[in-house]
């Protein structure tokens, strides 16, 4: 089991590496978008779509990541006041909980995508006119790490729960 966590965390670090790395060519485009609006007069007919789409592609693909650190929002005037065996148990019951919607959101967000994608439907927001699949297919990779993140704390909390009580 921890050979599995090991690996699946590995790539969810390298997914949420990758999230923090399209910091660097959304500041581009929107540095380059007020360089040529304000500066010749001419602003560009792509910045406002490809702004839009890095900035959800950063903040889905950061999600497992974000859960794996522990930084997602947790009641902790609940949860620090809690024996650490009821805290496990309650994340444990949670995680089966969420486990299920999150692989019906991917399975839902993938047909989603194909059908976009066998339409070849575009996003209409701007001259652009990107293609909506790609972006879609960031939904679907997020959610689907974010599954697998899940996956991992349920089996952490399930093997903490297994270990043996510590005498008091």
């Amino acid at each position: 089991m921890n050979h599995f966590i090991g690996h699946a965390e590995r790539l969810v670090v390298g997914i949420g590496t990758f999230a923090a790395l399209l910091l660097v060519p959304l500041v581009l485009a929107t540095t380059w978008e007020v360089v040529a609006r304000y500066a010749y007069g001419a602003p560009t007919i792509w910045a406002y779509e490809v702004g839009y789409t890095l900035t959800g592609a950063h903040f889905l693909l950061a999600l497992a990541y974000t859960l794996r650190q522990g930084e997602h929002i947790r009641i902790d005037v609940l949860s620090g006041k809690m024996p650490r065996r009821l805290r496990h148990a309650v994340d444990a019951v949670v995680y089966a909980l969420v486990l299920p919607i999150l692989v019906w959101l991917v399975a839902t967000l993938w047909r989603y995508m194909s059908e976009g994608y066998a339409r070849g439907e575009t996003s209409g927001q701007s001259a652009l006119n990107l293609p909506v699949w790609p972006f879609r297919l960031v939904f679907c990779v997020a959610f689907a790490t974010l599954c697998l993140q899940v996956l991992c704390e349920l089996l952490k909390s399930l093997a903490a729960l297994a270990q043996p009580r510590r005498p008091s």
